[in-house]
């Protein structure tokens, strides 16, 4: 008989399994197909536990599960994050931070000192630093008896001996660690010393054990402190650039090093040709140079690579990476150097306040182009009023005006903003107007005082060691066209602050370079100082109030005079016909003032130098006035009356 796919029904279709080796004849057992077994347990059965972690792996021979082919167990469930070895599974009640629901509760309800002291408690060492902590709290004090102080630090060190380490690292006991250092004898601090000094460099690296390095730097004996020092050799480069260790090493470089020391740090900067080749007496470059001048080249290139990585923004405000960039613009040429220079342009506004960083950017304006002068003055722009008020900054102004040929930009990026808001409102801390709170002190003015005098007159002796090769214009030229732009509004200032100005010794310098070499009309300032010179005299001797006495009786005001009054001597002698102040101040005053002046001292001096000017107008002027009055003042027994005397009668003859 003839079975067809016609008289079979779909639902009494069976798979037969025939035996081995058979290739006909009736099954011998039935089986469920796959897919009949998931309709089965899709209708109401469930996985067993066993089958359900067994679903989706391979066996191996060995009992061992081997995972799928993207290294995950597929287990046909939401994957499980493994416990952490040696933790206890939670319970099904626990909350997320694994108490029981009734502690959560009891914690939700506290306070939040509260929690945190609960939490404190189930620390290991929590009766350790609490007493530690509490011992700190009283000794710290500075109003901590002297034995009790004793007595305490004896049971501190007691609590803390082998456990430094541990307590230097973390976060709530480093205070207890300074302490320590700090008050402990010096058997104590010995003991402490012995367990930190083979970690001293990864505690330098710490964010909390640092501070325990810095106060071992302070109050640690001399061996001490050398020990610390050794321990930082062949480490600086990585130091150097810690986010933690560089602060430790700043503070051990400037306060602590001596110059051996500091030079031993800075040799590892140099690479390693310069520790091959040095001579054991050899600490410098120049001394390495010396004896092996071929291999100069090769010493600079590799200080080169080591300088690079510590042009960043975080490391190049370090002394020590300014001392380190002396070192090689002071022996760096040609590709090298420009090299450096294009490299650290834009970073010279970090270092230029110390006295190694002032002089890094002086060698990069001596010697960088003209693109390169133009970045550098780009990034002053901003921090000009901070630069003029600094003892090193602001030398590299003056190395800038010494040598930067475009003298336009000078004046509208520096000298414009330094004109308007440094110099004409900072040059006077001594005058009372409503602007006086932006002034700055005494201290700082003098820095803006010697600003101003270059341009003027000053020739400052470190600014012409180099050759200038990109500065083509001539140096005459370039001060002219940079004292062009400031003369006006310094000019303007001085009749504006006349008495500020004469009667202050420093502030005088500025003034008096300002009449004696400022181009422009200088008719409003002479009018200034002679009305101020026509005020009604009034002797007030020696002892009395400088605020009150007169311009030719004032300490600094009489000497502006005389040293203004000489200036036009030497103009007359060099040919100048016009434009005198000697004569500006006679025509303001008043007949008979000058014998009121020659009855003191300062004043008669004065009056010597009005007629030392041998201007004719002025001697006759002068003649005149004193001839009635030689007897009365040969009875005046002071120096510059007797001079005076003199002077008239060598006139009259």
């Amino acid at each position: 008989m003839t079975v067809t796919m016609e008289d079979t029904e779909p639902e009494k279709k069976l798979k037969l399994k025939r035996t081995k080796g058979t290739a006909t004849g009736p099954p011998t057992k039935k089986v469920k197909s796959f897919n009949d077994q998931s309709q089965e347990l899709a209708g109401g059965k469930l996985f067993k536990k066993t089958d359900q972690k067994a679903k989706g792996k391979k066996i191996k021979k060995d009992g061992k599960v081997k995972k799928s082919s993207d290294g995950e167990e597929k287990t046909g469930q939401k994957k499980k994050v493994p416990m952490k070895k040696g933790k206890k599974r939670k319970s099904e009640g626990d909350g997320e931070s694994g108490e029981s629901p009734e502690k959560k509760q009891k914690l939700v309800e506290m306070k939040k000192k509260e929690r945190k002291e609960v939490r404190r408690q189930l620390k290991n060492n929590y009766p350790l630093l609490k007493r530690t902590k509490e011992i700190w709290e009283v000794v710290r004090r500075h109003d901590c008896k002297k034995e009790t102080r004793a007595k305490l630090m004896t049971e501190l060190y007691g609590l803390i001996q082998g456990r430094v380490k541990e307590l230097a690292n973390a976060h709530d006991s480093v205070r207890v660690m300074q302490c320590c250092i700090q008050f402990g004898t010096l058997e104590q601090r010995a003991t402490l010393f012995e367990e930190l000094k083979d970690e001293l460099v990864n505690m330098s690296k710490s964010k909390y054990a640092k501070f325990s390095v810095r106060k071992l730097l302070k109050y640690g004996t001399k061996e001490q402190k050398a020990e610390i020092m050794k321990s930082f050799h062949g480490h600086i480069k990585k130091l150097v650039r810690h986010t933690e260790a560089s602060s430790v090493l700043e503070y051990a470089y400037n306060e602590w090093a001596n110059q051996k020391q500091r030079k031993a740090m800075l040799q590892e900067l140099y690479g390693n040709t310069y520790v091959v080749f040095k001579a054991p007496g050899t600490t410098t470059l120049q001394e390495l140079f010396t004896l092996h001048p071929d291999k100069k080249e090769l010493v600079m290139k590799e200080f080169k690579e080591s300088l690079t990585p510590l042009l960043e923004k975080t490391v190049v405000k370090h002394t020590l990476v300014h001392k380190a960039l002396l070192e090689f613009f002071t022996h760096a040429e040609g590709r090298l150097r420009a090299e450096m220079i294009e490299a650290i342009r834009e970073s010279l506004i970090h270092i230029l306040h110390t006295h190694d960083g002032s002089r890094v950017t002086m060698h990069c304006l001596w010697h960088g182009t003209a693109k390169d002068r133009k970045v550098i003055i780009k990034t002053m722009k901003t921090f000009m009023q901070k630069i003029c008020q600094e003892e090193f900054a602001h030398h590299t102004l003056l190395a800038l005006f010494d040598v930067v040929d475009d003298t336009k930009l000078v004046s509208k990026a520096i000298l414009q903003v330094w004109s308007l808001y440094t110099m004409l409102n900072l040059l006077i801390p001594c005058f009372k107007i409503a602007r006086r709170s932006s002034f700055a002190s005494m201290d700082k003015d003098r820095y803006s005082i010697a600003l101003c005098l270059f341009i003027f007159v000053a020739m400052i002796s470190f600014l012409f060691v180099y050759n200038h090769a990109n500065s083509k214009k001539d140096p005459t030229m370039r001060r002219q066209e940079l004292l062009e732009f400031v003369s006006v509004p310094l000019l303007k200032f001085f009749s504006e602050h006349t008495k500020d100005l004469v009667f202050d010794k420093a502030q005088s310098q500025v003034a008096l370079a300002t009449l004696e070499y400022a181009q422009g009309d200088k008719t409003a300032a002479y009018e200034a100082l002679s009305v101020l010179a026509a005020e009604d005299f009034m002797p007030q001797g020696r002892d009395g109030d400088e605020s009150q006495m007169h311009l030719v009786e004032h300490p600094a005001g009489h000497l502006f005079l005389k040293r203004l009054l000489t200036w036009d001597k030497n103009q007359r002698e060099a040919g100048q016909t016009q434009g005198f102040f000697a004569l500006a101040l006679l025509s303001d005053l008043e007949p008979g003032a000058m014998a009121s002046w020659a009855k003191v001292n300062r004043g008669a001096f004065v009056i010597v130098s009005l007629l030392d000017t041998g201007i004719p107008e002025v001697v006759k002027r002068v003649q005149k006035e004193l001839e009635p009055q030689k007897t009365m003042l040969k009875n005046i027994k002071v120096a510059g009356t007797d001079i005076l005397v003199k002077k008239l009668e060598a006139a009259s003859a």
